[in-house]
């Protein structure tokens, strides 16, 4: 009816649909964070919290907001947190930054635990050897860990306008699924197996199954792989004949094995860049130089 699809469209109204999907949760809660602070309704809905390696498989952590408000979350979310949200191009940010990615997310810790339950399980039983650990510098960005807190860039290696922005492959596997499965097959063939002989006598036949098929299971996902854009908060997938993201276009520079290497690999291709631009200027110098030799010397 007309009047439902105008009510559909107002600001704060309609069906709750997914907008972004997220590996991290905490990228998922920060993009949260921002439309709250905008007055916008939204919500995090991990789809396998219980279990982080069937997370990505089951849809990640996925934003859902109003439909009604899609295009103002749009709006507010077309500059990912990767590029605004952090000020990683922001020569004032005070502090050590990291000699790898150059970011400014560097702590003096003694150790740095992931926010997992087994992380913090680890922390209360190791607390007491903790304080005989060194402390060092970790960088929350790409994981990189040193000591010297003046190795670090004064500020991030900057692209010149018109440079593309990169961005790189993040390959996954099914691994946690292939399992999942293949435990869930070799569960149901252990039982066909102790059943079809006689008690006691299929046992170790049965385990074997089970065993087994999980292993052919993983191995199956490990070998089933994908491709993710790297950006933060992006995550779109990526097909083969791709040369940019056709969410964030991105250049696809190459391909990272996780999410914190995306930060070291851009470092790496904004410095290559740089290089590349003052060989360049060099080689037009000298060139320059030479031209100008022989008008001086007949002057």
């Amino acid at each position: 009816m007309p009047y439902r699809d105008k009510l559909d469209a107002a600001s704060g109204t309609g069906k709750l649909i997914t907008v972004r999907r997220y590996l991290d949760p905490v990228a998922a809660q920060m993009d949260r964070t921002l439309l709250s602070a905008n007055g916008i309704e939204s919500h995090v809905f991990e789809a396998a919290s219980y279990n982080p390696l069937l997370s990505g498989a089951a849809g990640g952590t996925q934003l859902q907001v109003r439909e009604g408000d899609l295009e103002r979350v749009e709006r507010l979310l077309e500059v990912h947190p990767g590029e605004a949200a952090n000020d990683d191009d922001d020569e004032e940010a005070a502090g050590v930054r990291c000699p790898r990615c150059e970011l400014p997310y560097c702590f003096h810790e003694r150790l740095r635990l992931e926010g997992s339950s087994a992380a913090t399980a680890l922390a209360i039983l190791a607390a007491p050897l903790l304080l005989f650990l060194p402390r060092r510098w970790h960088c929350h960005k790409c994981g990189h860990v040193w000591d010297d807190p003046k190795e670090g860039p004064a500020a991030m290696t900057k692209l010149e306008e018109g440079d593309p922005r990169p961005v790189f492959r993040l390959r996954r596997a099914h691994s946690g699924m292939g399992l999942f499965l293949g435990l869930f097959a070799g569960f149901c063939g252990a039982i066909l197996v102790a059943a079809a002989l006689p008690r006691g006598a299929g046992g170790e036949l049965a385990f074997a199954v089970l065993v087994g098929a999980a292993f052919v299971g993983w191995a199956v996902g490990r070998w089933w792989q994908y491709d993710l854009c790297s950006e933060p908060g992006c995550r779109t997938a990526l097909t083969s004949d791709r040369s940019e993201c056709p969410r964030c276009s991105g250049a696809i520079a190459g391909v990272v094995r996780s999410a914190e290497k995306h930060y070291a690999a851009a470092a790496d291709f904004r410095r290559e860049l740089s290089a590349l631009r003052a060989a360049d200027r060099a080689r037009e110098g000298e060139k320059k130089r030479k031209k100008k030799r022989p008008a001086g010397a007949a002057g």
